[in-house]
């Protein structure tokens, strides 16, 4: 009795509330604007300028004066085939030209023969008609004999068959001067063929460029059609890289209105300002993007090898409604956290592409559910959900933007 009277008085001791534990963070705050993006691309250099060699005529390789990854001038000397054989073809071309002038010569001279022998022979045949008719009359009258008379008769036959094969001759000149010409020209075309043709056993480059490859040796001989050498344009180098699906509207309206979008190659040999030329007018064999073609200048182009692939940073065009954050602002793959009134709030965000300012990376997002001042945490915590209770804690400016 007396155990339970002690047990009733013993006093309460007070019952310790627990605390809600509270994550130390850093926050930013949010700057709306329109803000540039960045693009990482991976482009491959090559050149549409890029020339096979081939050799016109079949001669041995006399000469090779270039080897393969060769930087050469325009016109510089390449190659040198024998030209022997292809002189004496242009000889034989320019002889049957020759041949051909001489026979238009004569053609015409005869022609100016014709046209006088043709008076000639109307007057012979004038005068054999008189003739007849004399014959005529006095065989009448019995003065000469019948065999007279047939005899001049067969004369003036004969003279009119001559007229008319003079007369024919004379026709038939235009016709016969026009084959002759026709044939000079068939002559002269072959012998401009075969004087390019002996040009061409000298073979010089068609632009300044790099020798790819060479697929001849002095001695070889080659003929019409097969390969002597590839070279490319340092004029005419560009690099090829995928533009993601979501970037092409944006990037051909700039395109469209002239507007230059500029982008950095960084090589083994050192980082290089290109330029957006054009995009492919067909989708990329992935099904993706489509290709965008980069120029490059000659100077930095022969730093580079045909084959290459590079890293490419590229500036889109600005984009309005877009906010700046920290990468390690983001959770999983597309969501931050806001602090308001000291608890997290989970929003998810569209990507809209990096940013790099001052070596530091940066994302570029939007979300109907941000606006301008907003606070948001750049700090990583293991567990973060919406309504975790937060302390923020030497806010860096310099992540605001």
């Amino acid at each position: 009795m007396l155990l339970l009277l002690f047990k009733f008085l013993q006093p309460v001791p007070p019952v310790k509330v627990k605390e809600e534990k509270s994550w130390l963070v850093q926050t930013t705050f949010l700057l709306n604007g329109a803000k540039s993006p960045q693009l990482e691309l991976y482009g491959q250099v090559e050149s549409p300028y890029t020339a096979t060699i081939t050799s016109n005529i079949t001669a041995d390789v006399k000469s090779l004066d270039i080897r393969e990854g060769e930087v050469v001038n325009k016109d510089q000397l390449l190659l040198e085939l024998d030209d022997a054989d292809i002189h004496l073809i242009v000889d034989q071309r320019q002889s049957d030209v020759a041949e051909l002038e001489a026979m238009i010569t004569s053609e015409k001279n005869r022609h100016k023969n014709n046209l006088a022998s043709l008076k000639l022979e109307k007057s012979l045949v004038a005068l054999a008609e008189k003739k007849l008719k004399r014959e005529e009359k006095t065989s009448r009258t019995n003065l000469t004999s019948q065999s007279s008379f047939d005899s001049q008769k067969q004369a003036l036959q004969n003279q009119k068959l001559a007229l008319k094969a003079r007369q024919l001759n004379v026709t038939d000149h235009p016709a016969r001067l026009a084959q002759l010409e026709a044939r000079l020209k068939h002559k002269q075309a072959l012998a401009q063929q075969a004087e390019k043709d002996l040009q061409r056993s000298t073979v010089v480059a068609p632009f300044d460029g790099i020798v790819l490859k060479t697929y001849v040796a002095p001695g070889e001989r080659v003929r019409p059609g097969e390969q002597l050498l590839k070279i490319y344009s340092t004029e005419n180098v560009e690099l090829r890289a995928q533009l993601p699906q979501r970037f092409i509207s944006s990037v051909k309206q700039a395109l469209d209105r002239g507007m230059i979008l500029t982008g950095m190659l960084k090589t083994g040999n050192g980082n290089f300002a290109v330029s957006l030329h054009r995009l492919s007018g067909t989708m990329a064999d992935t099904g993706n993007g489509v290709d965008a073609l980069f120029e490059i200048e000659s100077t930095d182009a022969r730093r580079l090898l045909i084959g290459e692939v590079h890293e490419i940073v590229v500036s889109l065009p600005a984009l309005q409604d877009v906010y700046r954050i920290p990468i390690s602002s983001i959770y999983g793959t597309n969501r931050i956290y806001q602090v308001i009134d000291g608890r997290l709030q989970a929003v998810n965000v569209e990507k809209m592409g990096n940013l790099v300012e001052d070596d530091r990376q940066y994302l570029l997002v939007r979300s109907d559910e941000l606006k301008d001042g907003d606070e948001i945490i750049i700090t990583q915590l293991p567990h973060a959900i919406s309504g975790l209770k937060v302390d923020v804690n030497n806010a860096s400016d310099s992540e605001t933007r």
